[in-house]
């Protein structure tokens, strides 16, 4: 029942008509083919591009999160880009920043928890701002099971505890998030239940591209 391939009808300003562009990927069956109208495009690259674009999402954004959190939730909206972790093993370990230190051309970041390396792999770390954005990932090296260091950071961490201090999201280079999109957020009392699917940089890979006469 999946589509196995996309189309495009849009009205061309070279010929005021309405045409179709094939927007489906090499290999497509193209059996169950997704018919789309764009309004307001007249241009064929442009609504390739479009539908290239859906295809693309058809096939690799095909992952789906969801989780409760607090209100931390309330600062994404629609698309936003986060970062997240779960307690699978072998995936970015979460923990929080309780310790910095910075000199001889480096930043010495202490975690609350326990950091697993796995011996020649390379590792990173990144750190939620204030804000809710991540920073980094940066590359890590080990000092001890609690102690990290990274080259330079783009922000200065608050540790005071007049707010809360920066999270941190550690593991190895491949597998240290699940990066996502959020669909959705549906706050409660003090808690939301978030939704969103997978990151894929591949969704985007035609945005520039021109369609094929």
């Amino acid at each position: 029942d999946d589509y196995d391939g996309v189309e495009v009808k849009y009205i061309d300003a070279v010929t005021r008509a309405e045409e179709v562009v094939d927007c489906s990927l090499p290999g497509d069956a193209k059996q169950t083919v997704q018919t789309i109208t764009v309004k307001g495009v007249t241009d064929r690259n442009r609504a390739w591009r479009i539908g290239r674009r859906r295809r693309r999402a058809q096939v690799y954004q095909n992952k789906s999160y969801s989780w409760g959190t607090e209100y931390s939730a309330l600062n994404s909206g629609y698309l936003s880009y986060c970062a997240v972790a779960d307690d699978i093993p072998g995936y970015g370990q979460s923990a929080v920043l309780v310790g910095l230190t910075a000199g001889n051309g480096l930043v010495l970041l202490e975690s609350s928890e326990p950091l697993t390396w796995k011996p020649g792999t390379s590792h990173v770390v990144g750190l939620r701002r204030p804000d809710g954005t991540v920073s980094g990932p940066w590359p890590a090296k080990r000092v001890d099971d609690f102690r990290l260091t990274v080259l330079a950071l783009d922000f200065s961490p608050d540790l005071s505890w007049e707010i809360e201090p920066p999270h941190l999201l550690f593991g190895e280079a491949t597998r240290w998030c699940y990066p996502v999109l959020i669909t959705s957020i549906q706050p409660g009392d003090y808690s939301a239940d978030v939704e969103a699917v997978n990151y894929d940089v591949r969704v985007y890979a035609d945005d520039n591209n021109f369609a094929p006469n």
